[in-house]
């Protein structure tokens, strides 16, 4: 009677204990402290093993160290290894369950009995007996596999298998976004570093001339409408400059985000004296042909489509009845008994009815997944076949655009520098000179991200058809010898494919043709004319469009410019008589086709717009 008292009090102590633990459960949330030390595990952990930046940064070295170090590419490596090894686990599950059992109990009592006669129903008058110790364990090692769940795990570990495949090809699709990535993110930066000083002394001159003009204002040297003319240009200088700071701010950091390198590291970039239009000679038609085969998203849909089979065939394997198959060696401490130890095998057959009812159900479920799953497959294939043209087009049209930023560049370089030839203490060639400064910056910018356009073109257009830039095996995944790999991938890209390959498509431009596609970064030599363009006052904005001070091109090129005022005498050289004017215009033009013929034809005046906005990605 004691040892049930005792055990009926250690039982309301334990039930005590775990009814008290389950309430005492609170939100913890992290302290300051908690906070700020895992922030700072984090980013130690952020930047960990990773090179340092020594020299000039290439284009190889920076995807290089994009895809060693990006820590995107990691989390998909991290998915695709996960997606591995969760098909070494599903091996096991295919093989018999070996189970090992151990056992033990205590009574308080002696499980003692009397027996009853079965056909007069009187009870023994014998002492009672028992057969069993009231302290006994027992255990056993047994041996069992069911041929169900045999066929369901191995239709499970295909699934698996298939979602690891699945996995490999969605971090194919992450290296492909990232190199395209790294491509438009380097050429960007490099329109910072090679343009960041002449912007930076153009702001200063424009912010000089913008002083001098509210003097001359102030002290009523001009005409008031003519000096806030002046001032205005000057305004509108200013501000497309600082538009193209904005533009160049974020390039650096957005590229060291991709290498993982910690945001305001400088980076020196080797910048090509050549900008060379990547070659592309594949046809429309062998691009779908190749995009079909290895495009990395219709690759994952003709594995989700394996997996939708998979799931009918486990619908259909659920219908069958179970079949188990068992063996154990056992053994009993109780002292009673003979035979303490002893072994045991069986087969049991056991059929869930229930499922001969559902089972129509749910293999029409499954078969409406396989239905879905080729629906989404064909409507991928539509998407990249759209993309294959897409890619195609934006290509051949970023390679025209290069091509004329490129002419234009050229031609602003030389305004800028006949605006430098003029007096440097005219005032009005003072303001010729900021906004040909500001033009030639504009189009030297215009220019690096037209070229941007065109890597990143490229790259598109690389990963639409599943070409990798990665090879299948590296000799060595040192950053040095990655990088040399990339470069030369990079170069293989470019080279012409076999024979049998279609004619390529021929390249859309605009007219005039574009010229050749090998531009040095070096401007043309300066050129003094003879002629002068006829000269204006404060450069308008004729247009309305806030850029007056790049519709002076349109005078270069033969347009009228309307009077804006009267000009000091000391300021400006008097226009050309009226009769006299069209045919400075004519010599002018005649002058500019001659001087620029080896940069192909002189381009039509455009409206200037700002910096090329970054596209989207």
């Amino acid at each position: 009677m004691i040892r049930v008292s005792g055990a009926k009090r250690l039982l309301a102590s334990a039930s005590l204990v775990a009814l008290l633990s389950a309430c005492a459960i609170t939100p913890d949330p992290f302290t300051p402290e908690q906070l700020a030390q895992a922030a700072k595990d984090d980013r130690a952990d952020m930047f960990n093993g990773g090179a340092p930046l020594t020299g000039k940064l290439t284009v190889a070295e920076a995807i290089a160290r994009a895809l060693k170090y990006n820590l995107d590419r990691r989390a998909k490596m991290m998915d695709e290894a996960l997606a591995l090894n969760q098909t070494l686990v599903d091996r096991w599950d295919m093989l018999p369950k070996l189970v090992a059992n151990g056992n033990f109990t205590s009574k308080s009592e002696a499980n003692a009995t009397r027996s009853r006669n079965l056909y007069t129903q009187t009870t023994s008058t014998s002492e009672p007996s028992y057969s069993a110790d009231r302290d006994n364990y027992t255990a056993d090692l047994g041996l069992s596999w069911n041929v169900l769940d045999f066929g369901l795990s191995y239709f499970s570990a295909k699934q698996n298998a298939d979602r690891a495949l699945i996995a490999a090809e969605r971090k194919r699709k992450a290296v492909h976004n990232l190199v395209q990535e790294v491509r438009f993110a380097f050429w960007r930066s490099a329109a910072h570093q090679e343009l960041k000083a002449e912007v930076d002394t153009a702001v200063a001159e424009a912010k000089v001339a913008l002083d001098r003009a509210r003097t001359v204002e102030r002290e009523n040297l001009r005409a008031p409408a003519e000096a806030l003319r002046y001032q205005k240009s000057l305004l509108e200088t200013l501000r497309q400059l600082t538009a193209i700071q904005q533009e160049l701010s974020t390039a650096e950091i957005e590229l060291a985000a991709l290498i993982n390198a910690p945001p305001g590291t400088k980076l020196g970039l080797e910048v090509p004296k050549e900008l060379k239009v990547p070659a592309w000679d594949l046809g429309v038609e062998r691009m779908e042909e190749l995009a079909f085969a290895g495009n990395a998203d219709l690759r994952e849909q003709g594995y989700l489509a394996r997996v939708a089979v998979n799931d009918t065939r486990k619908a259909i394997a659920r219908l069958f009845p179970g079949i188990t198959f068992s063996g154990s060696r056992n053994y009993d401490h109780n002292s009673f008994l003979m035979n303490n130890h002893w072994y045991e095998a069986g087969a049991k057959l056991s059929w869930n009815l229930m499922n001969l009812v559902s089972g129509p159900d749910a293999i029409a479920y499954a078969e409406t997944n396989e239905e879905v799953t080729k629906a989404r497959r064909l409507a991928q294939r539509m998407a990249v076949l759209a993309q294959v043209h897409v890619s195609e087009r934006q290509f051949h049209n970023a390679v025209s655009q290069f091509d004329q930023s490129d002419q234009l560049w050229k031609v602003d370089a030389r305004l800028f520098e006949l605006s430098e030839a003029r007096a440097a203490n005219d005032a009005q060639g003072m303001l010729e000179r900021v906004a040909g400064r500001a033009s030639a910056i504009a189009s030297a910018l215009r220019r690096f991200q037209t070229y941007a356009q065109v890597e990143q073109a490229y790259a598109k257009m690389q990963a639409s058809i599943g070409h990798d830039l990665m090879p299948d095996a590296v000799a060595s995944h040192e950053l040095k010898d990655l990088a040399a790999t990339i470069a030369a991938r990079l170069e293989g890209w470019g080279a012409p494919g076999p024979a049998s390959i279609p004619e390529p498509a021929p390249v859309v431009a605009t007219e005039p043709p574009p010229a050749p596609v090998v531009m040095t970064e070096q401007p043309p030599a300066p050129v003094v004319m003879t002629e002068q363009p006829p000269a204006a006052g404060a450069i308008p904005d004729r247009d309305g469009d806030g850029d007056g001070l790049l519709d002076s091109l349109g005078r270069w090129f033969g347009e009228a410019v309307p009077a804006t005022g009267r000009q000091d005498a000391s300021l400006a050289a008097p226009p050309p008589a009226p009769d006299t004017q069209p045919q400075a215009v004519e010599a002018l033009i005649a002058r500019v086709q001659t001087l620029s013929g080896s940069f192909g034809p002189v381009p039509q005046p455009v409206a200037y717009a700002e910096p090329v906005a970054r596209t989207a990605r």
